[in-house]
């Protein structure tokens, strides 16, 4: 917070939603109490724009299984909890399109990033 107040932008790789869709969808915690907690717990502080990088659940799981550490906690988890949080990202842009701009991650690097540099275009 006093990074914001203090004019810095903040760049983050997760917040809120993705605690929404792990938690809320792919634990199956209920979306709506998650997202009560994470209300209380950051003081109603929403990003200005998340970029959600969207790929097919079954192309990220063969990448991340395709690396070199081995598969950690959460890789381990079967298809249907990849589903449930697919599925959560997926709605939670569609009821918020301005804020959260989906991303094709199936591209090759240079395009997601060029989609990305377009997203926040606006935001420079």
């Amino acid at each position: 917070m006093p990074l914001l107040q203090a004019g810095t932008w903040v760049l983050l790789d997760r917040f809120v939603d993705s605690s929404l869709a792990y938690q809320g969808a792919g634990r199956q915690l209920g979306i709506d109490e998650v997202r009560t907690i994470n209300e209380f717990a950051t003081g109603g502080l929403e990003p200005d724009r998340t970029l959600l990088l969207a790929v097919e659940p079954g192309l990220g799981r063969a990448r991340s299984r395709s690396r070199a550490e081995p598969v950690d906690r959460l890789e381990a988890e079967r298809d249907d909890f990849f589903a449930r949080i697919a599925s959560a990202y997926l709605e939670l842009q569609a009821q918020d399109p301005e804020r959260i701009r989906l991303i094709d991650a199936a591209q090759p690097p240079d395009r997601v990033l060029e989609a990305a540099l377009r997203e926040l275009s606006d935001l420079v």
